[in-house]
């Protein structure tokens, strides 16, 4: 059974320590037996930068659910939705996709990101980009990794003038309805992405039970995106027919 020291040391184990940033994208079932569940996982990510650090995770509605921080689930897995709901978290105001944080750092990277792009400038992500968080990928691959989302708003993609409609639950309980930017299709990221990473040996390995754990710096994933997104625009889309997102991005770079 895995303790909570175990992640600790798993995440440590890859250059992570105390006083540093983080964000964590995860997959609890592909870890096996945790002692204490994934509360526990939660909490260890929190544990791997203190003291002194600050640890995010993505806790995306993805517009499902009229967004209250307090009570809207997120849908990025169970390890996220007790994180957010771990004591001292503070959840970003996006209402497709908030970002949690705990930690002295917490609310300056999180704040403000109403009157963000998801992924572009005064973003959560975009400011973790800035100050070169880790990025630590648990039992996933960069399809989850949501900070090469701010390659495409460095260098204004197209296909990112794209909308979506989602709700907020209002102070007084009322409902709103907002228009939003929407990002991209990132289905296409796993193998796209981990290739330059590999090549410029960005990427340190892990494992944690059953998961393989991939950690790596903010500025590095960015970089590496955005010279796929120079080299060709395409790059990050997927080829599946029926995905609606990545058929219009193509138009939308069509000469």
């Amino acid at each position: 059974m895995i303790t909570r020291d175990d992640i600790v040391q798993a995440i440590r184990s890859l250059g992570v320590q105390p006083d540093d940033l983080l964000i964590v994208h995860s997959s609890y079932k592909s870890i096996g037996g945790v002692e204490g569940g994934p509360r526990t996982v939660a909490e260890a990510i929190v544990d791997a930068v203190s003291p002194g650090g600050s640890a995010f995770a993505p806790t995306f509605n993805y517009g499902n659910d009229p967004y209250d921080p307090a009570t809207a689930r997120s849908y990025d897995g169970v390890i996220t939705e007790f994180f957010r709901k771990l004591p001292g978290a503070i959840r970003s105001l996006h209402p497709t996709h908030p970002i949690a944080g705990i930690g002295p750092a917490a609310r300056d990277i999180v704040e403000g990101h109403d009157k963000a792009q998801p992924f572009g400038l005064g973003s959560p992500c975009w400011r973790l980009w800035e100050r070169n968080a880790w990025v630590v990928l648990i039992g996933v691959s960069h399809e989850a990794n949501s900070v090469a989302h701010v390659a495409e708003e460095r260098l204004q993609m197209p296909y990112l003038d794209r909308r979506r409609t989602a709700q907020v639950v209002r102070p007084d309980g009322s409902v709103e309805s907002v228009t939003l930017r929407r990002p991209g299709c990132s289905d296409a990221w796993a193998g796209v992405i981990e290739a330059p990473l590999r090549a410029s040996n960005a990427i340190r390995d892990g494992s944690l039970g059953s998961a393989q754990v991939k950690a790596m710096r903010a500025k590095d994933v960015v970089a590496a995106t955005e010279q796929l997104l120079r080299d060709d625009p395409t790059a990050l889309l997927c080829r599946n027919a029926a995905c609606d997102a990545c058929s219009a991005a193509r138009r939308m770079l069509e000469p």
